[in-house]
């Protein structure tokens, strides 16, 4: 069995180089941001193909159009208009209103009477800026501790996917809640259900049936995400199509259907292009021309209806792998990529030149397959990488392409048995540093080897130790030769060796190297002439190249001092040195 396995890792042992070093560099560029757009992009466009979700029937939205505005003349809108605003929604019994509009300042008339409104209502919340330039709350909201923030967290792209559930300005202050969190945690008390820690060292809070857990910086694509105060990763509902809307005008004139408010949460903003409080989300497609810019209103619906949904239905929060786990996946999908194109390249170099038209579709379907996953998985509400195990798809199939390809030239240079040159790659690189040589002017020499009396070699021992006995000449050859130099096998039992950019002197070193080295071997040669063991007779010519001669001269030449060898008694080095061809 041991056998069996060690078998299969050696057929295997290029895909297990290859892939988890594909795998090491993916994760290597996607631990330094490498594929966060990419990724972020991807979970956009999970959120744009996410079946259409029903209408919050929790949330109505009093919009504030650029119609609104020409129709009561002024904006910012009057205390006196915001006044009466909150007073008609109030004869509905909402759960709670949450005005989306800053209102530090006094804006005459009717200053005093929204005062009045503001301390009469207790289920109304207004808001406040506190990161970067801030926007101070109403001061009797402030007074009353019915402020909420309005931030919202940009990303590198300037696209809102995070909500920001609360800050903590100071440690020892109490947190700031966001406005989205105000508002549902008066809902949920009137249903009962308040906020509990689970896990005060890690911020895991407990609200109903969620679990909220903050963002630390590098989950799903992110990577060194500035993760401060307590965020989520948005969960959207929708669009402007999955919120209930009224106008200011319809609110103003008590246009409001019967209990269309009662029990709600209102939220009241601003949606008009001029008013500076529009934000690119996931649904904002920026591929397509002008992306489409959200209402910061409709914003503050959908993290309000995604604490909502979550606490009363258990409608899942997004939910992240450990880091270990997204590296493990990255991994398999390296070795899908190197297995899947190891497979592929074997089984169509077997003479086919037409790729079947299924396999090119299994091909297509594997770059799929990350996504296909991931979605499934976006769907049960986890967000994976895609981008990273796609790349390292791709990498390794390529480098595994790669690799096999160098290998076939590899193969189509090499001599089967000895694992030396061949004569045809011999042929090629001769005529290349002749060529060289005839050009910069330099020396060059050529040793021709014979194993002596081989094929008494071969009768005696029979042809499969005549083959070891190659090898080990060739093995032999190859520790006394220098890096720079080339073996061939030239033909039968004679091999070559190039020496580029070589003297006569040094070149017939190394071809005394080469004697002693096989016979070193002390490969038993009992019939052999002139020895025990087998020994080589070697020719070596040198000289520097000239354009009108031709590189077969040097061959010739080294094969002349190659019989001389022979002839003076074999096991030997004879040479030829020619000042030009």
């Amino acid at each position: 069995m041991w056998k069996q396995i060690g078998k299969r890792i050696g057929q295997c042992k290029e895909i297990l180089i290859a892939a988890p070093c594909v795998a090491g560099v993916v994760i290597s560029a996607n631990s330094f941001g490498c594929f966060q757009l990419l990724e972020l992009a991807t979970l956009d466009k999970f959120f744009r193909l996410r079946p259409r979700e029903p209408a919050d029937p929790r949330i109505v939205i009093v919009t504030i159009s650029e119609s609104d505005i020409t129709e009561i003349g002024q904006w910012p809108m009057s205390d006196a208009v915001l006044a009466k605003l909150i007073e008609n929604l109030k004869e509905q019994q909402p759960l709670a209103i949450g005005i989306d509009l800053y209102r530090n300042l006094p804006v005459e008339p009717g200053h005093q009477a929204l005062v009045r409104v503001f301390k009469s209502t207790p289920n109304l919340i207004g808001v406040e800026k506190v990161v970067g330039e801030t926007v101070a709350p109403p001061p009797s909201l402030k007074q009353q501790d019915k402020v909420g923030l309005a931030d919202l967290v940009l990303d590198a792209d300037g696209k809102v996917r995070r909500g920001l559930l609360s800050v903590k300005p100071d440690e020892n202050e109490r947190p700031q809640l966001g406005l989205a969190v105000r508002l549902a945690l008066i809902y949920l008390k009137d249903k009962g259900i308040g906020l509990e820690k689970v896990d005060a060292g890690k911020r895991h809070l407990k609200l109903g049936k969620a679990l909220f857990v903050p963002l630390k910086g590098k989950e799903g694509g992110y990577v060194g995400l500035d993760s401060g105060g307590y965020q989520i990763l948005l969960n959207y509902r929708g669009t402007r199509e999955n919120f209930e809307t009224l106008s200011l005008k319809e609110v103003l004139e008590n246009r409001i259907p019967p209990n269309l408010l009662r029990d709600r949460i209102v939220l009241i903003g601003a949606t008009g292009q001029s008013f500076n409080d529009l934000f690119l989300t996931p649904y904002g497609n920026s591929f397509t021309g002008s992306p489409s810019r959200t209402p910061g209103v409709f914003i503050h619906a959908n993290l309000t209806s995604q604490i909502l949904s979550a606490a009363l239905e258990g409608r899942s929060l997004i939910r992240f792998w450990p880091d270990t786990v997204e590296w493990l996946w990255v991994v398999v999908w390296s070795f899908a990529g190197a297995g899947g194109s190891w497979r592929f390249l074997q089984q169509n170099s077997l003479g086919k030149k037409v790729v079947p038209v299924w396999k090119i579709g299994v091909v297509i379907g594997a770059v799929g397959a990350p996504i296909g996953v991931s979605y499934l998985a976006f769907l049960g509400g986890w967000w994976i990488p895609v981008i990273a195990p796609i790349a390292a798809l791709i990498t390794s199939a390529i480098v595994m392409a790669g690799y096999y390809n160098h290998k076939l030239q590899r193969l189509a240079s090499l001599d089967g048995l000895t694992q030396v040159a061949n004569r045809r790659y011999f042929n090629d690189f001769f005529e290349k540093q002749w060529w060289q040589s005839a050009q910069e002017k330099r020396d060059l020499s050529l040793i021709l080897c014979d194993v002596d009396y081989f094929k008494i070699y071969n009768d005696t021992y029979g042809h499969q130790a005549g083959d070891w006995c190659l090898q080990q000449v060739a093995k032999a050859i190859g520790e006394a030769v220098r890096p720079s130099d080339l073996i061939a096998r030239y033909g039968g039992e004679e091999f070559v060796v190039i020496l580029p950019n070589t003297s006569a002197e040094v070149a017939w070193q190394v071809a005394q190297q080469i004697c002693f080295q096989v016979k070193a071997l002390q490969i038993a040669h009992i019939n052999s002439q002139i020895s025990e063991y087998v020994t080589l007779s070697c020719g070596l010519a040198s000289t520097i190249a000239d354009f009108e001669a031709l590189p077969m001269e040097l061959i010739k030449m080294a094969d002349e001092a190659l019989y001389e060898a022979k002839k003076m008694g074999r096991d030997r080095v004879s040479r030829r040195e020619i000042q030009s061809l």
